[in-house]
C-alpha cells in the first residue's frame, strides 16, 4: 500500500521499507477513499490541509498522520509519525471496516469515529471566543460554530456516542451566553464591589467583636470596650472568621455576595442565573455500527417525550381507550402537530440545526404534558399526543405555549400546525385508518 506524503519525506521514513509517494492535495487525490497520508508541513499549512481533507467527500475514510503537532492536529489527525507508528503495520493500511460501508454514510462524523475506536470527539479551548470551547470535528462535519448540546445529548441517549471524560465545565452569561465572566465579591447590603477584609478578635469577657488592630495597645492586647487584658487565645479571646467591611455603606459582614460580571456585554449575573455547560470527550458508542450499516435505530430527528411509544402501540392504545371512554362516558383529547418545510430547513441549515430545534421543541412539550399522556412520531413531520381524561379547555394553554416557542425559531422556513380532536368518537373503529384521516386534516 502506497502512503501519500504531503511535504518533504521525513528522515524517519526515508530509510524505511514503506512505499512512499510525494503528492500535492488536489481534486484527484481528494476523490479517493481510504487514503493513508502523512503531513510534513509547517503548522499553519498543516491545519489548513487537515481541515480541507475532512471537508472533502471521502476525508472521513482517510488515515492522516502528522510529523509535528499543530493547533488542530490533536483533534483532526490520527497522531504523530514516530518510532511506534513506524512499527505498527496496521496504521500503514486503509481501514478494514471500510469494506462494510457500501454507500455514503448517513453521518460522516460517526463513520469517522467508528473506523478507529481510538478516535475521539474532543473539545478545543479557544479563549478568543465567547464559548471558550468548541469541537473542531463538529465545526467541519456539521458546520456548527457553537456547540449543539442538544444534538450531542441525542447521540448519547441513542448510544451512538458515549461520554468518555468531562474535560471542563463552563458557566455562561444569562444575557449573551459568553463564558468570559469575572466573579466579584460584593456587599450584601448595597451591592458595592468596594469592600475590604480585616482580621477580627472576639473578647470572651464582654463578647465584643472588632478589628484586631483596635485590640492592640503599646505593651499589651486588651478589649477596647471592657478593657480586659487578653493574654491567652482560646481562654481570653479567639479569632473568628475573616470579616468584610464595605467602604460604601460601612456595613460589616461575614459572607459576601458573589456576582458574575460579563466581560462581553457588561451584564451583572447572580450566580444562580448562569448557564452551566459541561464539555466532554466523546468516543463512538455501541449502537453506531448498527446505525451506520443497518440504519435500524430510531431517527435522531424524532420528537421524544417520556410517554413516547411506537406507532403500533399508539394505535392499539387509542382504539382501546376510545372504547373505554364510550362505555364510561370519559372525555379525552388527541392533539396533532405537523412541522412544515423540514427538508428546506435541513437543506439550508443542516441536519444538526434541525435536531437542535426538535430537541428544544421536545423540552417545551415535555413541560406541558403529564406522565400519563401518550405520544408517537407518526411520520417524519407529524406527531400525535393522546391526553386521557382531559378537557378541551386545556387546548388553549397548549396552543399558547407552542406559539411562544414558534416565535423563538430563528428561521421563517419552519412552521407548526396544531389541531385537536375530542374523544371518544363513534367513527374510530379502525385506529390506523382513523389516524391517517386525522393526518390528512393537518395537511389542509
Amino acid at each position: 500500500m502506497t502512503i501519500c506524503v504531503l511535504g518533504k519525506v521525513p528522515q524517519l521514513l526515508s530509510n524505511s521499507a514503506l512505499e512512499l509517494k510525494s503528492v500535492s492535495l488536489n481534486e484527484t487525490l481528494l476523490a479517493q477513499s481510504g487514503v493513508v497520508c502523512v503531513l510534513n508541513l509547517n503548522n499553519e499549512e498543516q491545519d489548513r490541509i487537515l481541515s480541507q481533507i475532512h471537508r472533502s467527500k471521502y476525508g472521513w475514510s482517510w488515515r492522516v498522520f502528522t510529523c509535528q503537532s499543530s493547533f488542530l492536529s490533536d483533534y483532526l489527525s490520527d497522531g504523530l509519525v514516530d518510532s511506534d507508528w513506524l512499527s505498527s503495520k496496521e496504521k500503514h493500511l486503509p481501514f478494514e471496516k471500510l469494506n462494510r460501508i457500501i454507500n455514503e454514510p448517513n453521518d460522516k462524523l460517526l463513520a469517522y469515529l467508528w473506523l478507529d475506536e481510538a478516535r475521539t470527539l474532543s473539545p478545543m479551548k479557544v479563549i478568543s471566543e465567547t464559548a471558550i470551547y468548541r469541537y473542531p470535528l463538529l465545526d467541519i462535519y456539521h458546520n456548527q460554530v457553537r456547540t449543539p448540546f442538544r444534538y450531542l445529548h441525542r447521540l448519547v441517549d441513542a448510544d451512538l456516542i458515549e461520554a468518555e471524560q468531562c474535560v471542563d465545565r463552563v458557566r455562561y452569561c444569562h444575557s449573551c451566553q459568553s463564558g468570559h465572566l469575572n466573579f466579584v465579591d460584593t456587599c450584601p447590603s448595597c451591592h458595592s464591589i468596594d469592600i475590604k477584609t480585616f482580621d477580627a478578635l472576639h473578647c470572651f469577657t464582654c463578647g465584643h467583636v472588632d478589628d484586631a488592630k483596635l485590640f492592640l495597645s503599646r505593651r499589651t492586647m486588651s478589649c477596647p470596650k471592657c478593657h480586659t487584658e487578653l493574654k491567652h487565645i482560646g481562654v481570653d479571646y479567639d479569632r473568628p472568621l475573616e470579616l468584610y467591611d464595605c467602604n460604601n455603606c460601612h456595613q460589616e459582614f461575614v459572607e459576601s455576595d458573589v456576582v458574575a460580571k460579563c466581560m462581553t456585554c457588561d451584564h451583572t449575573n447572580s450566580v444562580s442565573e448562569l448557564t452551566s455547560r459541561s464539555f466532554y470527550r466523546y468516543s463512538v458508542g455501541e449502537s453506531a455500527q448498527r446505525y451506520l450499516l443497518d440504519d435500524q435505530l430510531e431517527s435522531k430527528r424524532n420528537i421524544i417525550l417520556s410517554g413516547s411509544v411506537t406507532t403500533s402501540v399508539f394505535e392499539a392504545t387509542l382504539a382501546w381507550k376510545n372504547q373505554l371512554s364510550l362505555r364510561h362516558k370519559h372525555q379525552d383529547l388527541l392533539i396533532g402537530i405537523k412541522v412544515q418545510n423540514i427538508d428546506d430547513y435541513i437543506l439550508k441549515f443542516g441536519d444538526v440545526a434541525y435536531i437542535e430545534f426538535i430537541s428544544a421543541f421536545s423540552e417545551q412539550l415535555e413541560s406541558l404534558f403529564r406522565t400519563t399522556d401518550l405520544s408517537c412520531q407518526y411520520t417524519d413531520d407529524v406527531f400525535f399526543i393522546l391526553l386521557p381524561h382531559c378537557e378541551s379547555s386545556f387546548l388553549s394553554i397548549i396552543e399558547t405555549r407552542i406559539s411562544e416557542f414558534a416565535v423563538k425559531v430563528d428561521s421563517d422556513l419552519l412552521s407548526l400546525i396544531v389541531k385537536s380532536w375530542l374523544l371518544p368518537s363513534i367513527d374510530l373503529t379502525v385506529a390506523t385508518e382513523w389516524l391517517s384521516e386525522r393526518k390528512s386534516e393537518l395537511n389542509d
